[in-house]
């Protein structure tokens, strides 16, 4: 034992020499020295090395993948054999933004363990590892193929070893003068874990692949995070690929500052996840499997977003998670999982045990949004502010908020609602709405938007009556345009008197009218109707009677009252009556002579609602927020987080009557943590 640790020392040495000595002559004689095959004692090589002298840091262009150009250093390389031979590398390295990208040419030749092309690049075998310690030891079991992350350059091919663990077979050493490349023999350390800075910015990206990038930070300080959907889970300690892992794409957010947490799910599927958690045999591979991609590519942590899970299931839900996540905190990688808000649902709430799922996570994060489904039969809000507040607070309960990230919406919902000629609602429709989209129809509806202070968001509503416009104009060949913006521009809830002695040289008159408060619809929203009305009748009818005639437009209406509002409940089931109908003007009519018209509703996610929910960050102490989902913000609520969102997250300072601060303190009263962990 002892003759072989003074083998691995000589030849680190010879190594050494060789280096620092081959940048300035033209040859070098370097003595090593290996074990011989058939005995223990050591034998003495000579291998005489020529190396060129090569010009040290020179500068090249390089194209990179978006067609600019830019002026990259060039490192000379060496390359170590087994035995200690060194020879010089005919290409250089690349350095970009400090990182190091070695010819894949040149990596393949100083690297001992087994490199296939595969259909999307190459594929590594990565020797069985077990973390103990700062190292990581080879074990000689559970070998995994993983794939080699590789980048273009001038259309030649580069493995960035920089992030690049040596585990997957090759160990770099860096100098003034160049790099040395020599195989991994024996154990090698473990990738360093990065402290966090808080507060947390957190964005998921489901198209990470195809998406744009972001060009900076999420916010100007704090840790920025991005979660790319890349992984889920599959039989048998196998982790399929959602996407396709990208080295480019974890380079491009990396020089930005920000740290990579794949996302990994259990595919949504309660069957799969139970021959998941039945089968605690295989528990292990799923750990291997994500250690590896993660030594490969660089992470430094993993989003788990397990959701649907039958309720039989709880107890190896929690025993699953504990396992993986100290399973991947042995490699120094960071663990978190998102959980929905609570409700009485066993799939989608009552399966997680929050308080003790927490205890292995280093962040739980509330997805505080789809407080209203997708496939609700009721239209209502994605997140409205006393919803989250009261999940949040509920939470932070049971868990620690030091780890616990509030899951903050970049979507809102366009809710349609049939409404039958009896003016009951039919079952509600929803589509995923982005905040680019929903500025397009704020603009258009801007007169009938209105603030909800209950729920923390604008509200708008309207009727769908492009086929009603038609339908009257054909009738009396006039456009009633104008009819429709007058009565508008009367005060929401505003109740219309009847009307008589009004005379029409046409044979139909246009009856506009609103609701009293006593006949408020199931909304709570006062709608304006049209309707056609018969000229002899027309003072007989209750509400505003507009005569359309040659000469113009006759309004009747008088008096406005306000129609009371409603009480507010957060709950999906009273979403209805918890609309505020001060908020909801129609700006267009809504057929009603036999036949149903569509109702829409939205609540909007934008700058002003964010900012009431990202202010529970600083006054509740929790670690930060995470965004469902990256590409559904506007650019304008992008810039105002990187703006705003520091000033909202910081502990509120409490000072004495003297003017004199003490010590940071959170609203809930606990101590604030505001800076690295």
């Amino acid at each position: 034992m002892q003759k072989k640790r003074m083998t691995k020392t000589w030849i680190t040495t010879a190594l050494g020499i060789g280096i620092g000595s081959m940048m300035s002559v033209q040859a070098a004689t370097i003595t090593v020295v290996k074990a011989g095959l058939h005995n223990t004692t050591p034998q003495a090589v000579t291998t005489v090395v020529r190396a060129e002298q090569a010009p040290m840091n020179t500068q090249r262009m390089d194209t990179g993948v978006d067609g600019k150009q830019t002026m990259m250093s060039q490192l000379p390389i060496s390359v170590a054999g087994a035995f200690g031979s060194i020879e010089t590398a005919d290409e250089g390295a690349l350095v970009e933004n400090n990182e190091v990208l070695v010819p894949f040419t040149v990596y393949e030749k100083a690297n001992l363990n087994h490199i296939v092309k595969a259909k999307r690049g190459y594929t590594v075998r990565l020797q069985g590892l077990r973390p103990a310690g700062d190292m990581l030891f080879s074990n000689g079991t559970g070998q995994r193929t993983v794939p080699l992350p590789v980048v273009q350059r001038n259309g030649k091919e580069y493995v960035n070893l920089s992030r690049t663990s040596s585990a997957l077979g090759v160990v770099m050493q860096r100098n003034k003068k160049g790099i040395l490349l020599s195989p991994q023999l024996g154990a090698v350390e473990k990738p360093v874990k990065q402290a966090l800075e808080a507060p947390l910015a957190w964005a998921f990206d489901p198209t990470a692949t195809t998406g744009t990038p972001y060009k900076r930070a999420l916010t100007a300080a704090g840790t920025s995070i991005i979660s790319p959907s890349w992984f889920q889970l599959s039989h048998k300690g196998a982790v399929e690929t959602t996407g396709i892992p990208s080295e480019e794409y974890v380079m491009n957010y990396t020089a930005l500052g920000y740290r990579v947490w794949p996302l990994i799910t259990n595919q949504f599927n309660p069957t799969l996840t139970h021959t998941i958690l039945s089968d605690p045999g295989h528990w292990d591979e799923y750990v291997r499997e994500l250690a590896g991609y993660a030594l490969a590519y660089g992470y430094d942590g993993y989003n788990f977003d397990f959701e649907n899970i039958a309720f039989k299931d709880k107890d190896r839900l929690t025993a699953f998670v504990e396992h993986l996540s100290k399973g991947l905190q042995a490699y120094n990688l960071y663990t978190s999982m998102d959980v929905t808000g609570y409700s009485d649902s066993p799939n989608w709430s009552l399966v997680y045990d929050r308080p003790a799922l927490a205890k292995s996570l280093d962040y739980m994060v509330l997805m505080a949004y789809d407080e209203t489904w997708a496939a609700s039969p009721v239209a209502g809000p994605v997140a409205s502010y006393p919803w989250v507040k009261r999940n949040l607070e509920r939470l932070i309960k049971e868990i620690p908020a030091e780890k616990t990230v509030l899951g903050v919406p970049f979507y809102m919902r366009t809710w349609t609602t049939p409404i039958g000629a009896d003016g009951k609602p039919g079952k509600a429709s929803s589509k995923t709405l982005a905040m680019p989209d929903s500025e397009v129809i704020r603009t258009t509806h801007a007169q009938s938007v209105r603030w909800d202070d209950k729920k923390g968001l604008y509200h708008v509503a309207f009727s769908d009556t492009s086929t009603e416009n038609a339908d009257i104009r054909n009738a009396l060949k006039e456009d009633i345009a104008d009819v429709v913006s007058a009565y508008a521009g009367h005060p929401t809830g505003a109740t219309a008197k009847s009307s008589s002695g009004v005379s029409a040289k046409s044979s139909s008159e246009i009856k506009v009218t609103k609701e009293t408060d006593g006949e408020e619809t199931p909304f709570g929203v006062v709608p304006i109707q049209v309707v056609r009305v018969p000229a002899e009748t027309a003072s007989k009818a209750e509400g505003a009677t507009i005569a359309v005639n040659k000469d113009g437009v006759k309004d009747n209406a008088s008096d406005t009252s306000e129609t009371s509002d409603t009480s507010d409940t957060s709950d999906t089931s009273d979403t209805f009556n918890a609309v505020n109908t001060s908020a909801a003007i129609h700006n267009s009519p809504a057929r009603n002579h036999g036949s149903a018209y569509t109702r829409t509703d939205i609540w909007f996610e934008d700058s002003t609602s964010l900012q009431k929910k990202l202010a529970l960050v600083g006054e509740e102490g929790i670690a930060g927020f995470a965004a469902w989902r990256k590409g559904f913000e506007s650019d304008s609520v992008r810039d105002w987080l990187y703006r705003s969102y520091l000033a909202l997250a910081k502990p509120v300072v409490a000072t004495k009557d003297k003017g004199e601060k003490k010590e940071a303190t959170h609203k809930n009263g606990k101590k604030a943590r505001y800076g690295k962990r």
